[in-house]
């Protein structure tokens, strides 16, 4: 497994880890809703096979990375930039699972000239816009209200109360649950900012996405409904959608396999 390390950049520190081939294509990798900068030992070995060094950075509030008060989605462009500055990388790949996928497109849109290309795994969809929120089902459109207006503490304050739930749903995945019990370490403030900014403002448009962007995402998701993803895609310039086989929301062996195969080939 990759050891996690700090950069300071600008006003906060990230943490983050590498692994793979790390003279390899560099690929700089989101997290999830619930996650950190550890992978599955498969990742790594993919990315030794295929010549790809993967770059795991934890967002404010998750894993080594402190909380940080942040206005805008866009506002991870900087950060983002000031972590691949310290590794004297100039070019890269940006890669993004989930509640990841808004702040792979902000380097998308914002670093142009640096990122070459943007992958997404079960992407949550610009749901910044009134209609493609209004995609997903009622209770879910609750949410994203209490979300919107709620203070940051009572939101955080909600995600303490589920956690014990969500340490049930992953009492088999070792990493997740030891990704859940350092989100709480941050007293959950890292969700509970990512929930507030998904639905303000994200401080760019989807159209200054000018680079080639391949989509993952399952039909029977039930997370993250397909025709959200597929009006996201339409605000984009180059944006190409592949089915996911397996119904879950969590990418598949087979999502993660084609990743990386894809990732080769670029190369």
């Amino acid at each position: 497994m990759a050891t996690r390390q700090t950069v300071r950049v600008g006003r906060t520190t990230l943490g983050y880890a590498e692994c793979g081939d790390l003279h390899g294509r560099p690929v700089l990798l989101h997290h999830g809703l619930i996650g950190n900068s550890a992978l599955p030992d498969r990742w790594d070995v993919y990315g030794r096979g295929m010549g790809v060094r993967l770059i795991a950075v934890e967002r404010p509030g998750y894993g080594a990375s402190p909380p940080l008060e942040m206005g805008a989605v866009a506002e991870w462009a900087e950060l983002a930039e000031g972590l691949m500055d310290a590794l004297g990388i100039e070019e890269f790949d940006v890669a993004a699972i989930s509640a990841g996928a808004p702040y792979g497109y902000a380097l998308a849109a914002l670093l142009p000239g640096r990122v070459r290309r943007l992958w997404v795994l079960s992407g949550l969809p610009y749901v910044q816009d009134d209609a493609i929120r209004g995609l997903y089902p009622a209770d879910s459109l609750t949410a994203w209200e209490f979300y919107r207006q709620a203070p940051l503490s009572d939101i955080a304050a909600g995600f303490a109360a589920a956690a014990p739930r969500w340490a049930q749903v992953f009492a088999e995945l070792p990493l997740m649950l030891s990704a859940l019990e350092e989100i709480g370490a941050h007293d959950f403030l890292g969700p509970a900012r990512e929930a507030k900014l998904q639905v303000r403002p994200w401080g760019f448009e989807l159209s200054r996405v000018d680079v080639p962007v391949r989509l993952w995402h399952a039909p029977a998701d039930e997370q993250v409904p397909l025709a959200a993803v597929e009006a996201t895609a339409a605000l984009l310039p180059r944006a190409e959608i592949f089915e996911q086989q397996d119904p879950s929301h969590v990418p598949s062996e087979e999502t993660v396999y084609e990743l990386f195969r894809s990732l080769a080939a670029e190369g």
